[in-house]
């Protein structure tokens, strides 16, 4: 289960980071968008780890666990180079209004559960206990949006720990 929580906390760091910057740019993310992003997120993760759950039961064990860790390692490969390059987020407020409307945050969520969903295609060795996983991204998720609001510190930091979480947690996968 820490496994887990640790899983989506780290996927979902990238959230904080696009609050951050949205706040800092003074753009306004309203309580349904943010329900929007984390319902898409929860949606696509969740079918990711049914997915894994149906690759598990055919595909050898010790491969699907090479496979895991490998977008795991992937994964935190990217984050931290975009901790080390341009720290803005992209522009989801297509319409220049400063709020990020329901269907933008649609668009956000669907960004967003790309890595939730490469994750959660790794954990279908978990059985059950793999789809506490979605739930958790989608929950985080808002979390670190409406605390992205409040909070002013360097972007690039919050992706870096991020991605260095998920490259151990590859390891992990991969070795033990």
């Amino acid at each position: 289960m820490g496994l887990i929580i640790l899983l989506s906390l780290s996927v979902s760091l990238d959230t904080l980071g696009i609050g951050m910057s949205y706040a800092m740019d003074k753009i306004r993310i309203p309580w349904i968008t943010r329900l929007i992003v984390a319902a898409v997120d929860v949606a696509l993760t969740y079918a990711a780890v049914w997915a894994g759950g149906c690759l598990w039961k055919w595909m050898p064990g010790p491969i699907l666990r090479l496979i895991g860790g490998g977008v795991l390692l992937v994964l935190g490969a990217r984050s931290l180079k975009n901790a080390w390059g341009e720290s803005r987020a992209a522009d989801y407020d297509r319409d220049d209004s400063h709020v990020l409307e329901p269907w933008e945050g649609a668009v956000l969520g669907l960004t967003m559960a790309l890595d939730s969903a490469s994750a959660g295609l790794g954990l279908g060795s978990l059985g059950g206990l793999a789809y506490v996983f979605p739930v958790l991204t989608g929950i985080s998720g808002v979390l670190f949006l409406s605390l992205g609001e409040r909070l002013c510190c360097n972007v690039r930091k919050v992706n870096g720990i991020g991605g260095g979480v998920l490259i151990l947690l590859g390891l992990f996968r991969i070795f033990c």
